[in-house]
């Protein structure tokens, strides 16, 4: 039987120390992220915090102090402990969404659509989501997934170990053997989109059985960007940035608030995740046409010069109109909106990334001109490159 769960007064108790003294707070994680331990980090040296993280007894029982910050999983376990201190909380999660809460989470809708865009800019028309547990974060990133495609004309597979094999045996086996015989009968080209890096590294491994190329004939997407999972694999693994680090910090400076007497809002707060990390698993372009796909890979490699619609059909050997046709009929954009997709994408990553002058950029990403940089700016984005790099900017510095 499932035990019942409590919300509690979000009002700070009378254990809360002044604002102006030093206080007592537990990091409590039932998933460990170093980059939100990290994020507390930073806020709690500002703050003169002692942060108690003790990753083998999560809760202590000697613990007493004046707030905790956690991330609270699927099961009641931590939320029975945390209950009985009696401080405020702040839960970095949103996999017990029926517990209330104050919250600061990553926007994980915006996860899923962030990875169906980059699925989709690569011309994927066959989609899969996997996942290993029915949790509320998994559901609201198949929902920002499937809404993204839906949008676009397109429906996905869903591949739910837990929905589909019930209360069988939960072995790393197990599952190996059901995800190649799930991945062995859906169409190909496929953009798999898993839900958690460590569940992407299985399903690597069920292509590598399958004898299947990454990403070739399948693409495979994770999430959170852990760079010694991602990196240390037979295909290095994509993964979309989840932003934990400011996750934490939000968290801290959230439960700061509460503690200091202002009250808390019932609304989780949304950290947007900060992009999609590309290595090998999805370094490809699902198009089958041939002429499409030699035009895509010269844009891409050749976007920085001043290159036209004439160089494309002289590189591809294609007349313009079935060229143009070509495309109409295997890809989502015509040449030209891909030549300025690609370099606007460029020209986004230098604004943010460098303190080069918006002349230099223009010539480095094919604009040639300031001028011709900066209206095109405007028309796609909606704000001049300037104001970009500022918003930029402040965002990194928050």
């Amino acid at each position: 039987m499932a035990a019942k769960t409590k919300s509690r007064d979000l009002t700070p108790t009378g254990g809360c120390n002044n604002s102006n003294q030093e206080r007592s707070v537990l990091l409590a994680l039932s998933w460990y992220y170093p980059e939100i331990h990290r994020g507390v980090a930073k806020f709690a040296r500002d703050r003169q915090w002692h942060v108690t993280a003790d990753l083998d007894d999560l809760v202590p029982r000697h613990w007493k102090g004046d707030g905790v910050i956690a991330l609270i999983g699927g099961t009641v376990k931590l939320w029975r402990q945390l209950w009985r201190l009696n401080v405020p909380i702040v839960d970095l999660s949103e996999s017990r969404p029926d517990i209330e809460l104050p919250r600061v989470t990553v926007n994980n809708e915006e996860v899923g659509r962030m990875a169906a865009r980059h699925f989709l800019d690569r011309g994927h028309r066959h989609f899969a989501f996997i996942h290993r547990w029915e949790m509320g974060v998994s559901r609201r990133r198949l929902a920002g997934f499937q809404d993204e495609l839906k949008r676009n004309g397109h429906t996905c597979e869903v591949l739910s170990w837990q929905k589909e094999q019930g209360a069988r045996e939960d072995s790393r086996e197990q599952r190996h053997r059901w995800l190649t015989q799930r991945l062995a009968k859906l169409p190909r080209p496929l953009a798999a989109f898993v839900v958690r890096d460590i569940e992407g590294v299985e399903v690597i491994e069920a292509c590598v059985s399958l004898k299947l190329a990454i990403p070739e004939q399948i693409s495979v997407l994770g999430v959170d960007n852990m760079e010694t999972i991602c990196d240390c694999l037979r295909v290095p693994l994509s993964s979309v940035e989840t932003n934990w680090e400011r996750v934490g910090y939000e968290g801290a400076a959230l439960l700061d608030a509460i503690m200091n007497g202002q009250p808390a809002s019932k609304e989780p707060i949304y950290v947007p995740p900060a992009g999609v990390v590309e290595r090998r698993s999805t370094d490809s372009l699902a198009v089958d046409h041939p002429g499409v796909a030699a035009a895509l890979r010269f844009m891409r490699d050749y976007a920085h010069e001043p290159i036209n619609m004439t160089d494309v059909v002289k590189h591809v050997a294609m007349s313009r109109s079935g060229l143009e046709k070509a495309f109409r009929e295997n890809y989502p954009r015509s040449p030209m909106e891909e030549l300025r997709k690609v370099r606007i994408a460029n020209a986004c990553r230098m604004l943010s990334e460098s303190k080069l002058k918006i002349g230099v950029i223009a010539r480095r990403t094919g604009f040639q001109t300031a001028h011709n940089l900066c209206r095109t700016f405007r028309q796609q984005i909606g704000i001049s490159p300037n104001q970009y790099r500022a918003e930029h900017r402040r965002e990194a510095s928050s």
